[in-house]
């Protein structure tokens, strides 16, 4: 970066859009003078002259436009979209240069001639490099807020294989061009929604998805970086996902390495390739980074940790677009569960199964216990430490639990499981377990057992609907393979079990009291 790029960040004007202006309009004058050196007032009067497509007028002197002027003449036009992610000061979107070059893979790999890349002030001074390489291929390269795109045009001008749209990717219409390639990683995470009858999802990310789908030729394809939600989400992100389903294909779904786009968020992100046509198989990846990322250490390189083709009927079973469901398939715990000769049945078959309550605040006179997470230990259930509220049973009577009913963590970091013991009051589970209660061929003890597995935890797992927290819908566990053996054959192990914790619990309570005594003994000697 040079000097004078270095100086211009000194220059603290009210807002982005006048350091937007500024740059515009040294830009223009310098193309005006064609590197004639001249004075400041002759410097002003061309700034004039050739900016009066702007809005305001340059909120100073000649003096200080100079000042400017000296300070930004020498930035290079690859050097522009470095200067416009100085302004936004983190606080932008940026595709980090490891998806552009998956972006470029798609551009070598691919006949193409019209391409589009929305939202290209996001995309740093690689589209430089992608023009350059592919000069038989025309880029649409689109913008939507004008003073940027005013500015972006300045440092593409020179190319002639590219063109400007100034439109909005999250309205209806903002073009009538298909494109054969699609690249885009709308803006996710944020609160706005987006405007037009014909959206599924008002979610900005999701309504541009559909919105650019629209736009594709035949064969065409759409390469999107999108927030975990995507793959999970009921409701109508579930029907946008059925939706591209039955009208798209879907060729290709990666998860990207956990906190690709630091600092601006810490989402979870996929990378989907959508084209025209019917699914007849997905490929699945999974990439990991090369290094840790943190403030100071971005990713470096995309490495391909896991890989699985998946035909359609294939596809169709996982929950939602689940890659550690399809990933499992390989996973050795999972494969010894399902060679088992063990009887298994779907959870549905022998269960059913319901969401805890959402209770506020708690009462010191309440004689309704409430289950949270906290109260779930290793060995059991601390009933000891239950909040109670203060609420009418009959208010309450669909979620008061049963003798052997399961519960199970929803949400959290960890996932925990406990069998409920009848207590003298009425207990009821918080919003953030699920319950399963066990027909009369399934033990709850046993199946607890079964969750606390390996191969029940990555099941369970399996199921969840977030990256980084976990969040499993109680609808997702009807759908739980398990194992389901004679009773006698449950109860056995179940005894089994209980004599080896009550063995291990006594254990442990004899060497801390042993321990207790030997310390006390040790203090007397000391002092």
């Amino acid at each position: 970066m040079n000097r004078g790029f270095q100086e211009a960040q000194a220059f603290d004007y009210a807002s982005s859009g006048e350091s937007y202006a500024n740059l515009y309009r040294v830009w223009k004058t310098k193309a005006a003078l064609k590197g004639r050196e001249a004075d400041p007032d002759t410097i002003y009067e061309t700034m004039q002259s050739v900016t009066a497509d702007l809005d305001r007028r340059f909120p100073g002197d000649a003096a200080l436009f100079y000042r400017l002027y000296q300070a930004l003449r020498d930035i290079r036009a690859e050097e522009i979209p470095a200067y416009l992610k100085n302004i936004s000061n983190g606080k932008e979107l940026y595709v980090p240069k490891v998806l552009s070059a998956e972006f470029q893979k798609h551009l070598d790999r691919h006949m193409v001639r019209r391409v589009l890349i929305a939202e290209c002030e996001k995309y740093g001074d690689a589209i430089f490099d992608m023009i350059r390489k592919h000069s038989d291929i025309h880029f649409t390269l689109s913008c939507q807020d004008e003073q940027i795109s005013r500015v972006l045009r300045c440092a593409y001008e020179a190319f002639f294989n590219v063109s400007f749209l100034t439109a909005d990717i999250y309205s209806d219409g903002f073009t009538d061009q298909k494109f054969d390639l699609i690249f885009a990683v709308p803006a996710f995470g944020v609160r706005d929604l987006a405007d037009g009858q014909d959206f599924i999802c008002r979610e900005l990310d999701l309504a541009a998805t559909q919105n650019l789908l629209y736009h594709l030729n035949f064969e065409g394809e759409l390469v999107i970086s999108l927030p975990a939600r995507i793959t999970f989400a009921g409701g109508n992100t579930e029907i946008l996902r059925t939706y591209i389903e039955n009208n798209y294909r879907i060729k290709e779904i990666a998860e990207l390495p956990s906190g690709l786009f630091f600092p601006y968020t810490t989402m979870n992100a996929f990378l989907f390739t959508f084209s025209t046509g019917v699914t007849d198989d997905v490929v699945l990846k999974r990439y990991i980074s090369d290094k840790p990322v943190r403030k100071g250490s971005s990713c470096g390189e995309l490495i391909l940790d896991k890989e699985v083709l998946l035909f359609r009927d294939e596809f169709d079973e996982l929950n939602g677009w689940n890659l550690d469901m399809a990933f499992s398939e390989d996973d050795d715990d999972l494969r010894l569960f399902r060679a088992s000769p063990v009887r298994k049945a779907s959870l549905r078959d022998v269960a059913a199964v319901f969401r805890g309550k959402a209770v506020k605040g708690k009462s010191e006179t309440g004689k309704i216990g409430v289950i949270n997470i906290s109260n779930i230990t290793d060995t059991g259930i601390d009933y000891a430490a239950l909040d109670f509220i203060d609420e009418e049973e009959r208010k309450v009577a669909r979620y008061i639990l049963e003798d052997g009913d399961v519960l199970v963590t929803s949400r959290g970091t960890t996932i925990k499981a406990a069998v409920f013991e009848r207590q003298p009051f009425i207990c009821i589970p918080s919003a953030n377990l699920n319950v399963i209660r066990p027909h009369k061929g399934l033990r709850g003890e046993y199946l607890k057992l079964f969750l606390d597995t390996p191969a029940g935890e990555k099941m369970l797992r399996g199921l969840q609907r977030g990256s980084g927290i976990m969040n499993i819908n109680f609808n997702d566990l009807y759908g739980l393979t398990v194992p389901v053996p004679p009773l006698e054959t449950q109860d056995g192990i179940v005894r089994e079990y209980n004599a080896g914790l009550s063995l291990y619990q006594k254990t442990v309570a004899a060497a801390e009291e042993a321990w207790q005594n030997a310390q006390s003994g040790l203090r007397v000697k000391i002092y």
